[in-house]
């Protein structure tokens, strides 16, 4: 959930609007999915998952050899459902990756027109890894209570909707804060727009937010102390534009704009989920490890 930190021009008033009515059919909708959870929610992140995996195809189709797009998106979709059936089988993604790795070999072998057959398998997996993957990790948030013992199954909705909320204060006070401020640039041959300045005080009010979600969401679920809310913000803080950055870099080397059209006004699945895509596994682990 990328908002561009930098210099590009203002949209149009055609192009906000577009980008309003998306927000305001999808956003809900996205909401909704992750209130009711289960098989419900489920399919919401397959879908992402599939969406996601399709678009980074699309992307590495642009560079190198042909990916596996079938076999991919098909690993990408069993990531989350793994995870959903199998929350803390210790074997389970190993497993998984173990059958796609081999899988998709043996599709690239069988296929008479398999050529290139290093980028073709490599980026197959690791498009399948990074869409299908990342993404799991909010079932695992999610379906948190499966795992904690006498947790309400709805403090999983109550994660995942901080965690967005985070990001998304984050993307946004990046731009903000490095539109009006911002002098020196962040990575520019990634990204031109984002600046030291945006990164750092993004940084920043991340971490003043988490204090405050955090405070609200102990009175609903008693697991974290200030020290909790310090390293989450932080770890949002630092993932968020990690996550936006990387899709950056593939988009630049693809030489696109945007991963795709699906979403009007807003580009593709990947250009929305980009900074989620790498704070849910960071926050997942964190919490882990640490708080549950």
């Amino acid at each position: 959930m990328s908002v561009e930190a930098g210099l590009a021009p203002s949209p149009g008033r055609h192009e906000l609007k577009r980008r309003l009515v998306t927000a305001i059919v999808l956003g809900p909708l996205f909401l909704l999915a992750v209130a009711v959870g289960g098989l419900v929610f489920l399919g919401a992140v397959m879908l992402l998952a599939g969406v996601s995996a399709w678009e980074f195809f699309r992307l590495a189709g642009r560079r190198v050899g042909r990916p596996r797009v079938a076999p991919g998106i098909g690993l990408a979709l069993a990531f989350p459902a793994l995870l959903y059936w199998s929350p803390s089988h210790p074997l389970a993604i190993p497993a998984l990756v173990t059958v796609g790795v081999l899988g998709i070999a043996l599709a690239q072998l069988l296929d008479p027109d398999g050529e290139e057959t290093l980028a073709s398998v490599s980026t197959t997996v690791y498009g399948a890894a990074y869409a299908g993957l990342l993404l799991a990790h909010f079932v695992l948030i999610r379906e948190v209570s499966r795992v904690v013992p006498g947790m309400p199954y709805w403090s999983g909705a109550l994660l995942v909707g901080m965690i967005v909320a985070l990001t998304w204060v984050n993307d946004s006070s990046a731009y903000v804060v490095g539109h009006r401020w911002g002098r020196r640039k962040l990575i520019p041959r990634v990204s031109p727009g984002k600046t030291v300045e945006g990164a750092v005080g993004a940084l920043l009010v991340t971490v003043l937010a988490a204090v405050a979600a955090l405070w609200l969401v102990d009175r609903w679920v008693p697991l974290f102390d200030l020290a909790d809310a310090l390293a989450i913000g932080a770890i949002v803080g630092i993932a968020a534009p990690l996550g936006d950055l990387v899709e950056s870099a593939f988009k630049r080397d693809a030489g696109v704009k945007d991963a795709s059209e699906l979403v009007p006004g807003h580009g593709g699945v990947l250009d929305r989920f980009d900074s989620l895509m790498a704070v849910g596994p960071a926050v997942w682990y964190y919490l882990w490890a640490i708080v549950l």
